[in-house]
């Protein structure tokens, strides 16, 4: 059994309790995210997807971040959501030549595989992971195509495991959505 075989399953599993922790709006999902998020780490740089290596050890900081924020502010066993305004959501439109930029960054080095793509993956996804982790309640207006997004990426590299994370993500991320606009 290969090393990035147990680092995929290991961080799938983890990955798939911290969503369901999230869709409930729990705490403790955080620190099982983090973990996951560290696995992925070491993963992505062995094969090459520096972007999303980068992406994933912003999701490590983020994670210590959301659980902090989340122990903070919940007295209950869920969590409040918040709204923000329209004005604030269209920021994320920044994220379009940021992707351009960080692609044709990615482009130059060496061993790097669908640099825009990854690119585009990761600055939509730091909006997202923002978004919850301050308990947005837009958050997953943008997992939803990220998710989706993420199937073909990680498809294409042959990480059938993440892909297939990646629909079941993409299923979540809608129960989500619903859950989450209540």
């Amino acid at each position: 059994m290969s090393l990035d075989f147990i680092l995929e399953w290991s961080a799938t599993l983890l990955s798939l309790i911290f969503l369901i922790g999230i869709i409930q709006r729990k705490v403790w999902a955080w620190p099982v995210g983090t973990l996951s998020s560290a696995l992925s780490v070491v993963l992505f740089f062995r094969i090459g997807l520096y972007a999303e290596t980068g992406l994933y050890i912003f999701y490590v900081v983020m994670g210590f971040y959301g659980w902090s924020q989340w122990r903070k502010n919940t007295s209950e066993a869920k969590v409040a959501l918040v709204d923000i305004s329209l004005k604030t959501q269209l920021l994320a439109l920044l994220g379009i030549p940021l992707a351009m930029i960080l692609g044709y960054g990615l482009n130059a080095l060496p061993g790097v595989s669908f640099a825009y793509f990854d690119a585009f993956t990761t600055v939509f996804g730091l909006w997202a992971t923002w978004q919850e982790t301050r308990r947005i309640r837009t958050a997953f207006h943008y997992w939803i195509p990220l998710n989706i997004a993420s199937v073909a990426l990680y498809g294409a590299k042959g990480l059938w495991v993440y892909a297939v994370l990646m629909v079941i993500y993409s299923v979540m991320s809608v129960v989500g959505y619903i859950r989450w606009r209540k």
